[in-house]
């Protein structure tokens, strides 16, 4: 029998569905190529306090002086089995906590279960490679063009967007959605959470519409994907119009200013607004998203996980480009989506 061989997949400081779906199409990857995948996601966190600029520095350079715990990262004090681990410099997540939370110690199993019964710990000793989410640099292989959902140096869904108005993105969206399906299982704490307040708000029997608000930094990353909030009002409109069954509306946002505008315009129009209670920034166009402020957090990261489930339960979708969206749309292949900044939609 051959020897074990495991992909440790390392997190960086992005938000939870970028630093999701690269880990998907690590895991992906890992089971076609023969590898175990293992998630270390963290440890170390980045100074929330130095923005997006503090963000992309650590990212690229893992310097320490972007890390809250100094003493479990990129210092003289760090772990002996971190010693000549490559591409540790990279492993930070957003989320993480010195104390741990949900029981673990690491981030992805604050909010998912482990792959499989092998530990970080088994996977380092072993005989193994790491993977800092792009794969970059420590992998001896042609990984370009090999990813489910992504591309090397990249953590847009790049593959979604590319295929959307061609024949091939509904078999995309299932192919995704198939690997999730087989390899992804929440906590239970998360996933009653998301069930609780599913079925204590939405109004069974009518259809829900959902909307998708990215906002904050947007504007600084993609100043063409920064829409204005009437691009999204009137859309919601014109599928209210054409559907009568619709009785929920959804909104789901990084933001409370976009939120407001939609309840302002909607609310005597809908049967119901449901909101999810979370922490948000309070402009369209705050600098920072809330995950790159002294905001975030393990807690932080389990309201996107509801709210991008609770994306997902809905029969339409509005939404612009983000890794939140493309989440829910591969979590549900058969809702209905329309984006607002592609020629794409029903």
């Amino acid at each position: 029998m051959s020897e074990k061989k495991f992909l440790i997949i390392d997190s960086r400081p992005y938000g939870l569905f970028s630093i999701f779906l690269h880990t998907l199409d690590n895991i992906k990857w890992a089971k076609d190529n023969g590898y175990i995948p293992v998630v270390r996601w963290g440890p170390g966190r980045r100074d929330p306090n130095l923005g997006r600029e503090g963000a992309r520095e650590a990212s690229m350079n893992g310097h320490p002086k972007h890390v809250v715990d100094k003493t479990n990262f990129l210092t003289e004090e760090k772990p002996s089995s971190w010693n000549n681990t490559p591409g540790m410099k990279h492993c930070q997540c957003l989320y993480w906590s010195e104390e741990g939370w949900n029981d673990s110690k690491n981030p992805w199993e604050y909010y998912f279960e482990p792959l499989n019964e092998y530990t970080v710990q088994q996977a380092l000793e072993g005989k193994h490679d790491i993977s800092d989410i792009f794969m970059s640099g420590e992998l001896d292989f042609d990984l370009q063009n090999k990813f489910l959902i992504a591309n090397i140096h990249s953590y847009e869904p790049l593959k979604l967007w590319n295929l959307l108005d061609t024949e091939h993105e509904a078999s995309h969206r299932k192919d995704v959605y198939k690997t999730i399906k087989e390899n992804i299982k929440l906590k239970h704490g998360p996933t009653n959470k998301i069930n609780d307040f599913y079925n204590s708000n939405f109004l069974k029997g009518f259809k829900t519409l959902a909307v998708h608000v990215r906002g904050t930094d947007k504007k600084l990353e993609y100043p063409h994907k920064a829409l204005p909030l009437q691009d999204y009002i009137a859309s919601i409109q014109t599928i209210l119009d054409d559907d009568k069954e619709i009785g929920n509306l959804y909104i789901a946002s990084d933001n409370n200013e976009a939120i407001g505008e939609i309840i302002k315009n909607f609310k005597e129009k809908v049967k119901k607004i449901i909101v999810y209670p979370a922490v948000r920034m309070p402009k369209y166009f705050s600098k920072d998203p809330i995950c790159l402020t002294g905001a975030t957090g393990p807690e932080h990261g389990e309201e996107v996980l509801v709210e991008t489930n609770l994306l997902a339960k809905s029969d339409y979708l509005v939404c612009t480009d983000s890794n939140v969206s493309a989440a829910a749309i591969f979590m549900n292949p058969d809702m209905k989506v329309r984006f607002l900044n592609r020629k794409y939609g029903f």
